[in-house]
């Protein structure tokens, strides 16, 4: 009978619901986590609630308590807060190609085409630049954000945007590439929002507060 999942050099929660072929490795999967069919996690560590869809590959991430992604998401190199929500076919730091070398093929950098040796390559860099992604951040489905950008809590990334450039707090944006269409809330009540940090909060405080979160905050 073919194993269900593998799980190798990591700490992972018994409450952790792991599905099919999906590979856990050198990582820690914390309290009901759970991992959809095919997803690979290299690396990384998943608080508490994360939901990772299928055919996920995630890469020395970090991501928050409550957050979640989407079918066929690749992410690399990146902390993401909690309670963000991440749609199907996003990918965040994508690896990126030196245009100004002769060539930009991997041969330069990877001994298995045999072209050059373990001496002679050149070092990787493709993660070098990490991702920031805030709390209660939702990004849209096919998205894609390039290394070293930083989004703000509360942000809000269109649906098919590439994002290019760091996306401030509780900013909507759009496009290719992506630009500030507005923000969700007036600056007052964006600098109160950041102030309180509801997303630190535990979830008992959350319950007891519900009115807030079940009101809109503006009409």
């Amino acid at each position: 009978m073919e194993q269900e999942y593998t799980i190798k050099n990591s700490e992972v929660s018994p409450l952790a619901k792991l599905f099919f072929r999906c590979n856990i490795n050198s990582s820690k999967v914390a309290d009901n986590v759970i991992v959809g069919d095919m997803s690979r996690l290299t690396s990384s560590e998943l608080a508490e609630y994360v939901k990772i869809d299928r055919y996920n590959l995630i890469y020395h991430t970090q991501i928050g308590r409550y957050s979640y992604t989407g079918p066929f998401d690749m992410i690399f190199k990146a902390k993401i807060g909690s309670f963000s929500s991440i749609s199907y076919g996003v990918t965040i730091g994508p690896p990126e190609h030196d245009y100004k070398r002769l060539t930009t093929h991997p041969f330069l950098y990877d001994p298995s085409y045999n072209v050059f040796s373990h001496e002679e390559i050149l070092p990787q860099t493709k993660f070098d630049k990490e991702i920031i992604i805030g709390s209660d951040v939702w990004i849209g489905c096919n998205a894609t954000i390039l290394r070293g950008i930083h989004v703000g809590d509360g942000a809000v990334i269109g649906a098919n945007s590439l994002v290019n450039k760091d996306v401030p707090p509780y900013a909507i944006v759009a496009g290719d590439p992506a630009r500030i269409i507005k923000f969700r809330f007036p600056e007052d009540k964006i600098q109160e929002l950041l102030e309180m940090k509801w997303w630190d909060w535990p979830i008992e405080k959350i319950k007891e507060n519900r009115e807030l979160f079940l009101n809109k905050v503006v009409e």
